[in-house]
Order: structure tokens, then C-alpha cells, then sequence
């Protein structure tokens, strides 16, 4: 060491992107939104597990993939029978089937999206946004409506008010349901359904809006 030399000491370590517990979630927070992205990122190691299965890491993978379009599973449509169900009867209700479309390991099994009603009754899907499927039943006196969520399996039912369905030629044309501001992932899901349809008896036209957290 010459005169005026100051004694070197070694360049501090630097973590590797992928063991920076700063930059990680960066990392995996930008992951597609697939079904098998983030189950997938989990059996790296045990510190990626903890992270992707952190109720906060997922609500903000959530938010961040909410500025675009989610990635299309699978659709849903009408079908006049099970396809396994065996010389159906003619009258049958139709069931709603899913359909999916991604290739494996992000394919959606089919009995993942079953709606699991065993009463016989003929719903007709007439909307779907926002991870929800909205159906009506308009076999009974009165017409039942049905909000449901096909990840989580939760359901949400009301009536079409009387004063709007008397029972008397009263059919739903169309309707809409958008999940309201709140939480991502709050249980019970959170609303609103439009709906319009005739009235042929009083020969009107009606549209009519409910809250899930109001009740009506």
C-alpha cells in the first residue's frame, strides 16, 4: 500500500432479484393472471409460499390485474340435459354447463363450475361480469332470481316484487349484475341487478334494481 492509499474493503452482497424480500413480491405481483400461476409459484420454496398465500399479497395481485382484461376460462351455456344423462326426457329443464377453454395446467375441471341445484328447476342465464352469473326461474308463481359466484360457490337469491310480478304474463327480457366497490375477496359477495322485462297482462314495460346490501 502506497502513501495515501486507503485500506479497500469488500463490495457489500447483493440478494439475487429473486431472494430480495423487497423486490420478489414486484416480481411475482406481475404474474399472469392464470388459475395455475400463482399455485404453481408456491412450490418454489417455502418463502414464496408464504408470500403468494398472504391474504394482502393476494388482494393487491388481485387490484394490480384489475387494469386489464382477465384471461377468458371458459363459458357458460344452456344445455337441455347433462351430457351423460342417459335418453333424457323430452320436457327436461335445461342445465347450465360450463365449458373450458385454457389448456393444462390452467384448465378449469368441469365440475369445479357446477351450480349443484338438484330441485328440478329450468334457470335461464341472462348475465354474467364481474366473476358472477346471474339466472332467473320463472317456472314458479313467483320469479326468482339468482346471483351467484362460481369461484367461491356462494349464492345470493331474490324475488321480482310483487307489485312488479303479479303472476299474471310477467317475463324477464334481460338484466345485468355488477359486483359493488369493497373488498376483493368479501363474504358474502356485494351487488347490484338490473333487471327489465314486460308485464303483458297490464301491457307495461319495467326495469327494476337490487342491492345486495340493501335487501331490495
Amino acid at each position: 500500500m502506497t502513501c495515501g492509499d486507503l485500506p479497500s474493503s469488500p463490495a457489500p452482497e447483493v440478494a439475487a432479484p429473486l431472494e430480495d424480500e423487497n423486490l420478489l413480491p414486484e416480481i411475482l405481483v406481475r404474474l399472469a393472471p392464470l388459475p395455475s400461476a400463482l399455485p404453481r409459484a408456491s412450490l418454489v420454496c417455502k418463502s414464496w409460499r408464504r408470500l403468494v398465500t398472504d391474504r394482502r399479497f393476494v388482494r393487491r395481485f388481485r387490484a394490480h390485474h384489475l387494469r386489464s382484461p382477465p384471461p377468458l376460462i371458459g363459458f357458460f351455456e344452456e344445455v337441455s340435459r347433462k351430457p351423460d344423462a342417459p335418453n333424457p326426457a323430452p320436457d327436461a329443464p335445461e342445465v347450465l354447463s360450463f365449458t373450458p377453454i385454457l389448456d393444462h395446467p390452467d384448465r378449469v375441471p368441469v365440475e369445479r363450475f357446477s351450480l349443484g341445484l338438484h330441485d328440478g328447476s329450468g334457470r335461464s342465464n341472462i348475465g354474467c361480469r364481474d366473476g358472477l352469473v346471474l339466472l332467473i326461474d320463472p317456472a314458479g308463481f313467483d320469479i326468482e332470481v339468482l346471483v351467484w359466484d362460481p369461484v367461491t360457490g356462494d349464492q345470493h337469491r331474490f324475488l321480482i316484487p310483487w307489485v312488479i310480478d303479479d303472476g299474471q304474463g310477467t317475463e324477464i327480457l334481460n338484466g345485468a349484475v355488477l359486483r359493488t366497490a369493497g373488498i376483493l375477496d368479501d363474504r358474502p359477495f356485494r351487488f347490484q341487478a338490473v333487471l327489465t322485462g314486460v308485464d303483458r297482462q297490464n301491457k307495461r314495460l319495467f326495469a327494476c334494481v337490487y342491492s345486495s346490501e340493501t335487501g331490495k
